[in-house]
C-alpha cells in the first residue's frame, strides 16, 4: 500500500465527463443565458429609469416647496395699495404680506436684475396673488397696473358741478363727494379756503386712484391749486395790490365767470380792482345769479337783484364773501396780474365770440351796452 494519493480521474470518469448528458445542447445554453442577459439589463434599466424620474419629481417638488419664488403666473386678482413714500423693500413687504410674492429675497434678486433703476409710484395696483416676483415687478412698472380712472374737471364750475362732473367720471355719488369734500384737512384744502372748497378745487384732467374713495380725487385736486397758486405767486401778488389770496382767488372766480377771451382778462381784473378802490358797488350779475342758485348768460332779473345775500354785489359794495365758481390758472394769473387802465365799466358785446368792450365812464359804458343789445337783436333766443 503507497502513502501517495492518486486523485486522477479514471479512465471511465474522463470518458462520462468528455461527453455532453443526452438531451444537453450548448447553443441552446448560449441562447437562454443571452436572454437573461438581455431580461435582466432590461430590468435595470427600467428599475434605474424609474428611480431617475422619481428622484426628478421628488427633487421638483421639494424645490416647489421650499423656493423662495412662486412659479406660476398668478392665481386670484387683488388690489394692492402703495403708500405715499413707500421704498422698495416695503412694496416687497406689502406684496409678501397679500401673497402676491413668496418672499422679499425673491422680490430684491427681481428688482437688481432689472434693466433699469425702479422706480414705483404710490398708489393701487391691480395684481394677482402668488405670482412669481419677476412677473409681480413687470406688471407693476406697466402704467395700466395703476388702478386709476381718468376724470376731467372744467373750469368756472361751480362747487355742486364739480362733484357732478367727478361723480360722472367714477362710481362715487355727489352725497359721497359732498361728504369728503366737508373734510379739508383730510385732503389738503387751502387754508385759504377757511373750509369751504367752493373755488379751491382746481379744474383739470386728472388720473386719479378712486379705489380709496374719493379722497384722492380731491387731494389731487387741492394739491395742483397750490401748484398753480405758486406757479402765480398769488401770495406775493395779493400782498402787493393789497389784498389776501383768499380775495384773488374770489376776483378770479369772478374773472372766470364773466369773461371767455384770455385778453380780456387782466382788463376784467383791473376794472374789479378800480371799482374797489373808488368804493363803486361791482354790480355783477354772475354773482347774483350764484346767489340765486342759477346759471346762464341771461341778464338777471329785477327780482333776483333784489335778493338778499352778500354774493348779490348790487346790494353789497366789496367783494362777495367767497369764490363764485373755480378758476384756471389764466383767472389766477389775471386777478394776479392785472391790466393798467381806468376802466370803470366792461360788458360782452358779443356772446359767440366773447368779445369784451370797455370803458372809463358811464357814457362809454352805455354806448357799448347798446351795441350789445343790437347783437341780441340779430340774434334772438341767444341771450
Amino acid at each position: 500500500m503507497s502513502d501517495h494519493l492518486d486523485t486522477r480521474p479514471s479512465e471511465r470518469a474522463r470518458e462520462e465527463f468528455s461527453e455532453p448528458p443526452k438531451g444537453f445542447n450548448l447553443r441552446n445554453l448560449a441562447y437562454h443565458g443571452k436572454s437573461a442577459a438581455a431580461v435582466i439589463v432590461a430590468l435595470v434599466v427600467l428599475v434605474g429609469g424609474g428611480w431617475f424620474a422619481l428622484s426628478t419629481v421628488q427633487s421638483q417638488l421639494r424645490e416647489a416647496l421650499t423656493s423662495e419664488d412662486y412659479l406660476g403666473p398668478g392665481e386670484e386678482e387683488i388690489l394692492i395699495e402703495v403708500p405715499s413714500g413707500a421704498g422698495v423693500s416695503e412694496i416687497g413687504s406689502i406684496l409678501v404680506e397679500h401673497d402676491v410674492i413668496r418672499s422679499t429675497d425673491a422680490w430684491s434678486d427681481a428688482v437688481n436684475a432689472a434693466e433699469e433703476e425702479v422706480n414705483l409710484q404710490a398708489g393701487w395696483y391691480q395684481m394677482l396673488t402668488q405670482m412669481s416676483a419677476e412677473q409681480a415687478l413687470d406688471r407693476m412698472l406697466d402704467p395700466n397696473a395703476l388702478d386709476q380712472e381718468k376724470v376731467t374737471v372744467r373750469e368756472a364750475l361751480r362747487l355742486e358741478e364739480q362733484y357732478e362732473e367727478i361723480s360722472e367720471a367714477t362710481d362715487f355719488s355727489v352725497e359721497e363727494l359732498e361728504a369728503a369734500g366737508a373734510d379739508g384737512e383730510a385732503y389738503g384744502l387751502s387754508p385759504w379756503a377757511e373750509g369751504n372748497p367752493e373755488g379751491f378745487l382746481f379744474p383739470d384732467t386728472y388720473n386719479v386712484q378712486t379705489a380709496a374713495g374719493p379722497i384722492p380725487v380731491l387731494s389731487a385736486m387741492a394739491t395742483q391749486f397750490e401748484s398753480v397758486a405758486d406757479d402765480v405767486e398769488l401770495e406775493k401778488r395779493a400782498e402787493e395790490l393789497g389784498y389776501t389770496p383768499r380775495e384773488l382767488v374770489v376776483v378770479a372766480s369772478i374773472i372766470e365767470a364773466e369773461v371767455r377771451r384770455d385778453e380780456d382778462r387782466p382788463k376784467v381784473a383791473r376794472v374789479l380792482y378800480n371799482r374797489l378802490e373808488q368804493g363803486m358797488p361791482l354790480q355783477l350779475d354772475t354773482t347774483v345769479k350764484y346767489a340765486n342758485g342759477v346759471r346762464g348768460n341771461s341778464q338777471t332779473t329785477e327780482e333776483e337783484r333784489k335778493f338778499d345775500s352778500p354774493y348779490n354785489t348790487y346790494l353789497y359794495e366789496g367783494l362777495p364773501p367767497g369764490p363764485i365758481g373755480a378758476p384756471g390758472k389764466s383767472g389766477l394769473e389775471a386777478a394776479a396780474n392785472p391790466a393798467d387802465g381806468n376802466w370803470l365799466y366792461f360788458v360782452a358785446v358779443d356772446l359767440e365770440t366773447g368779445e369784451t368792450k370797455f370803458a372809463d365812464d358811464a357814457a362809454g359804458h352805455q354806448a357799448n351796452v347798446e351795441e350789445y343789445r343790437q347783437w341780441c337783436w340779430d340774434n334772438q333766443g341767444k341771450c
